[in-house]
């Protein structure tokens, strides 16, 4: 029964996302994808029998909730293949070749192909290029019918195996001084132009209402081309009229509204089944790390424990972490701040877990819970929510330097690791595996892995400036002057950096020329050691003999890798054995939540100590303890009296370790994308924002232009890289975005690490609020505001300045600002609607005939 209720996927190598993928969801079977084999674990018949209500629950209500697709074949009725590494003129008669991948789609639409993943749910690439295939068996009303092929490369459409429609490869782009395309014509259907440089192809036939196959095959992507499917698409309706797309019932018709939605559809039924897929496809590989967790636990259990300070009754104790702080505060003779009012909790505790300030209904679901289980209840809601992975990217984007260049990679651009980085936290991975997986770098550079962050293009030693981000992030040592000589302020000497290098290259490096301070005889002598000079060789080996962690810590380590040094790097950074990683991992959040770190800075514990030494080491063994869950540690920190104080004004952000004693928190501003999301957020607006994209047309390889996508979120922005100003180039509304997320301190090129942003007030913030393009947007009374509709209902002003504190402060409005506006506003109140105005939709118009390959050209400019 399953079968027919589970949805369709079945990913030929390895793994897939069927009945057998959702048992192994829930614990029952266990894929093992090296022989094909299915092994069925029979639990207590108990078990047995809940777990498969559970599935069938679980199947009954996923389309329901939009877990995933549907499957009935009369929902997704398009059977689709994947052919790879085909050989060249085979793409219509493949032989023998088995496809690497089916799933079903609601129509011949295809707008995004799903994920290629490896075993471990690192995003791979297809080959270049990949065949896609797609059938369809279906009688259609007798008649004459109009079928319109839409494709921006080689494709063919076929009936009962006859091509009826075929378009020409697409020729890749060399130059930017190609001819602007003449206009589109639109006629008076509305029907969606062909955007450039799609091709249309139409036929009309008889048919006789009896069942057809109808098979689409198309050619993704090739040498000097983008692998990506564009509009492609096959419709057909009567002659005259728009055509529908082609699939079962109810298809969306080929017009802009319509073809937006079902796109829109599309992609996100694809992401969540993306989830899915990979969570099935890595669970050996998340039984393995489970396996070492429990290891780690029987290890860390044996080694002696912080012992929890005494407190007197008068310090406010809601977790331990409260006793460690309470006895400083006590032997300070210090009195901790007070805890906040649940209103500013909430606020506070929404913007830590998920970026974004609380929604109206949010507010008010928690001011209905009891007091006695609010907060409790809030922290539970909060990182259960889907921003959790939204906000926790734009810190590591920081810290690990991820900088993708959407135009011609520059000097030290990386891959766009962001989307495994969003995938890591969104599949909940423990924190030792998502390091590990970083270190080894294994995956696609450009569909968003790991592997992105091994990339620097123009570097001369990348795998030196690679060391030392991982270890100013997880180790909290900075190695950068050794680059070029021994740091004089560190303990490192540049041959260390480049042992470390050689062991992320695999193999022995050069040291280059770049890298080097020249000693010339006879002139005077650098003021630092130089102990390596331009030619030496470095092999790969683990420089820190008093750091060398137990061979058992590394062999337990799991590993996908394909470099093993690499796995002995990634082994020696998360061992149990190595206490810093833990410590520098829960001081990084500490200093995140609280705003200043147990040790400072975060990055570089060489010349510091611990303002709390114990409590350290608590919250580094309850977090291995946890095993390595980021979740389950934000929670404690979120538990504490200590989080849940009102700031200490009086606290300056950094002082010396014996000062720094967390009678509350910091004052913290809102960071850059904190700021840009929750400006949209409390107008409900969605980011008007085009495509990251300068090549449209798609006639570019990834390693020259990425398309990064229409931004959801504020760390999803990236460099225009439009430094020359050109106006063919410009994207003016993503441009408006990225103006205020740099005047709050973020970075539009991350060449090199960084924890702590330089967001302090200056004039431009507040002028680019005032009088800038997106602050004028967020607060226009335009049709798409959700302040508009409040407006419009039929509510008092009073009401209305309720509602509106609401959504933007997140509290009520006090009396004397209630009666400030109430001045200001009441002789127009009642006026305020216009009769008869008609609400409009917005939308953003793009010409999308400008692209690279034309950019040079006058008309581009000007269009």
């Amino acid at each position: 029964k399953l079968s027919k209720l589970a949805p369709l996927y079945t990913s030929v190598s390895g793994g897939g996302h069927g009945p057998c993928s959702v048992l192994l969801d829930f614990g029952i079977v266990r894929a093992d994808n090296s022989n094909n084999r299915v092994e069925v674990f029979f639990m207590g018949l108990y078990q047995l029998i809940v777990r498969t209500c559970l599935i069938l629950l679980f199947v009954a209500t996923t389309s329901l909730f939009g877990v995933v697709s549907e499957a009935s074949p009369a929902a997704q009725p398009v059977q689709v293949e994947i052919f790879e590494d085909l050989p060249e003129g085979s793409a219509l008669d493949p032989g023998d070749r088995q496809p690497t991948a089916r799933y079903t789609e609601l129509a011949f639409g295809f707008v995004h192909i799903p994920t290629k993943y490896s075993e471990n749910a690192l995003a791979l690439d297809r080959s270049t290029p990949f065949v896609l295939r797609a059938s369809l068996d279906r009688a259609l009303p007798a008649g004459q019918h109009q079928f319109r092929l839409r494709a921006r490369g080689q494709a063919w459409f076929l009936m009962d195996d006859r091509v009826l429609l075929k378009t020409n490869p697409q020729k890749p782009n060399r130059s930017g001084d190609d001819p602007v395309p003449p206009p589109v014509v639109l006629d008076e259907s509305g029907r969606r132009p062909a955007a450039y440089p799609h091709q249309d192809e139409v036929t009309t036939i008889d048919l006789d209402g009896t069942p057809h196959r109808f098979t689409l095959v198309a050619v993704i992507g090739g040498k000097g081309l983008m692998p990506t499917p564009g509009e492609l698409s096959v419709s057909f309706g009567p002659p005259g009229e728009v055509e529908r797309l082609l699939g079962g019932d109810n298809t969306p018709r080929l017009t802009d509204a319509e073809w937006e939605a079902y796109a829109a559809e599309v992609k996100a039924r694809h992401q969540e089944t993306d989830v899915i897929r990979r969570r099935a496809l890595s669970a050996k590989v998340k039984a393995a790390w489970e396996a070492r967790h429990e290891q780690v636990r029987k290890w860390i259990k044996n080694q002696p424990a912080p012992e929890l300070p005494k407190v007197s009754p008068e310090t406010p104790v809601f977790n331990d972490i409260d006793r460690f702080v309470g006895a400083r505060l006590e032997a300070a003779k210090i009195k901790p701040m007070p805890l906040t009012s649940d209103l500013e909790f909430l606020r506070r505790l929404s913007l830590d877990t998920i970026g974004l300030i609380p929604t109206v209904e949010e507010i008010r679901a928690f001011l209905a819970d009891p007091s006695s289980v609010r907060r409790k209840r809030a922290i539970d809601r909060l990182l259960a929510d889907p921003g959790w992975a939204d906000h926790w990217v734009s810190y590591w984007q920081d810290v690990l330097a991820e900088n993708p260049g959407i135009l011609k990679p520059d000097l030290n651009n990386t891959g766009p690791f962001r989307w495994w980085l969003y995938q890591s936290f969104t599949d909940e991975i423990p924190f030792d595996r998502l390091v590990s997986e970083l270190v080894e770098m294994e995956g696609s550079v450009y569909e968003g892995a790991p592997a992105g962050f091994g990339q620097a293009t123009l570097n001369d030693a990348p795998m030196a400036a690679k060391a030392d981000i991982i270890f100013q992030a997880f180790q909290g040592e900075k190695l950068s002057c050794a680059r070029c000589h021994n740091a004089p302020f560190h303990p490192f000497k540049q041959k260390d950096l480049f042992s470390l290098a050689a062991m992320l290259e695999g193999k022995e490096v050069t040291l280059p020329a770049t890298s080097t301070v020249p000693v010339v005889e006879g002139r005077r002598k650098p003021l630092v050691e130089v102990t390596l000079k331009p030619g030496d060789v470095i092999g790969p080996e683990w420089p820190f003999q008093e750091k060398l962690v137990h061979l058992a810590a590394i062999a337990d380590l799991p590993s996908f890798r394909t470099v093993p040094t690499r796995h002995l790097f990634a082994a020696h950074i998360v061992s149990s054995q190595n206490e810093r990683f833990a410590q520098v991992m829960v001081n990084r959040v500490w200093k995140r939540y609280m705003g200043v770190g147990l040790v400072e800075p975060p990055e570089d514990w060489s010349q510091t100590e611990p303002s709390h030494p114990e409590l350290l080491r608590y919250l580094a063994r309850e977090f291995l303890l946890s095993g390595y869950d980021l979740k389950r540690f934000a929670r404690l920190i979120f538990s504490s009296h200590t989080y849940q104080r009102k700031p200490n004004p009086a606290a300056p952000a950094l002082t010396a370790p014996d000062e720094r004693l967390f009678a509350g928190p910091l004052h913290r501003r809102m960071s850059a994308e904190q700021l840009v999301d929750s400006l949209h957020q409390s107008v409900g607006k969605n980011f008007l924002s085009e495509e990251l994209n300068l090549n449209p047309a798609g006639d570019r390889p990834p390693r020259q232009f990425l398309n990064l996508g229409k931004p959801r979120r504020a760390w999803e922005f990236t460099a225009l890289s439009n430094e020359r100003d050109r106006p063919a180039l410009a994207l003016p509304m993503a441009q408006s975005n990225i103006d205020v997320l740099t005047a709050f301190g973020w970075r539009q090129s991350r060449q090199s690490p960084l924890t702590t942003r330089d967001d302090a007030p200056r004039e431009l913030q507040t002028l680019i609020l005032a009088n800038g393009i997106l602050g004028t947007r967020i607060v226009r009374l335009s049709d798409d505001s959700a302040i508009t509709e409040l407006c419009l209902q039929d509510l008092s002003l009073e009401e209305l300045l309720q509602e509106t504190f609401l959504r933007v402060l997140s509290r009520p409005p006090s009396a004397s600002e209630t009666e400030m506006f109430q001045e200001y506003l009441g002789s127009l109140y009642a006026e305020r609607k216009v009769e008869g105005a008609e609400k409009r939709t917005l939308t953003l118009e793009a010409d999308r005939r400008v692209s690279w390959s034309n950019h040079l050209s006058a008309e581009a400019t000007l269009i």
